[in-house]
């Protein structure tokens, strides 16, 4: 059953959509996300921010403007010099909302009212971040700053928080490599763990609405989970892991839950 969604009257949101013209696939990628936006009701009232990244040519430019033209929505235009988190950054505090929701370029919505769900998860007690999607996955093995597994993070793709919150904890953080933005979703000084060593709790929302913390991620049907079925917002990642076969699945499986999750 459906979580009842009320709450959040009070509270301005911002979301952020982020189309990076670099990416080789950016025009499927952005025409995903704009058919799933129009496609899926926010649930409660909401600016649409969209983020244009890193566009070379203006005839690109001027392609992807024209896909947001029959919405309401407020133009960011950036260079390609400081990753996805380094938009997020510098458009969170241009934006004056309470909330900020961001979603990186390969986002589609998959459910009703996801907006709302978001928000209303936030506005529980004592809840200092929520997300799409989340992983106990360490990168260790990629450079030996990462905490061992399990590393619980909510992944970058698809968050939202307070965005005072969010502008204080990356009041001095500068992101210019790609190791800078792995460290800032799932290193000893991510996102994550900044909201919970301000004593605030973290959870991941589902399309049915519900907020799961930490011990019921591997469960939650969301990410690399079965077939993802409870999954709120989809990304590169979680398509990607559809398509693979068994056998590849059940690696991935392993290094984002450990015995803790099946296929």
């Amino acid at each position: 059953m459906d979580m009842p969604l009320f709450g959040s009257k009070n509270k301005t949101i911002a979301i952020a959509y982020l189309v990076r013209g670099a990416d080789k696939d950016w025009l499927l990628s952005c025409e995903r996300f704009f058919d799933s936006y129009r496609c899926k009701t926010a649930g409660i009232n909401h600016s649409l921010h969209v983020i244009f990244k890193g566009f070379e040519k203006d005839v690109d430019l001027e392609k992807a403007q024209t896909l947001f033209n029959c919405i309401p929505y407020e133009p960011l235009f950036l260079a390609d010099d400081s990753l996805d988190i380094g938009a997020y950054i510098k458009w969170a505090n241009i934006v004056e909302k309470d909330f900020i929701c961001v979603l990186n370029t390969g986002s589609e919505i998959l459910a009703p009212d996801w907006v709302r769900k978001l928000a209303v998860n936030l506005e529980m007690p004592n809840v200092g971040l929520v997300g799409a999607t989340a992983s106990y996955e360490s990168l260790r093995n990629y450079h030996s700053a990462f905490q061992a597994f399990p590393n619980i993070h909510i992944r970058s793709t698809a968050f939202m928080i307070d965005r005072a919150l969010f502008c204080n904890i990356t009041k001095d953080l500068r992101i210019a490599t790609k190791l800078d933005a792995y460290l800032f979703e799932s290193g000893p000084t991510s996102l994550t763990r900044q909201v919970l060593a301000r004593g605030k709790n973290i959870l991941v929302v589902g399309r049915n609405g519900r907020g799961y913390s930490p011990p019921f991620w591997p469960v939650s049907g969301t990410f690399r989970q079965g077939m993802q079925k409870n999954l709120l917002i989809s990304d590169n990642q979680t398509r990607n892991y559809l398509a693979m076969t068994c056998n590849e699945k059940r690696e991935f499986v392993n290094s984002t839950w450990g015995k803790l999750a099946s296929i």
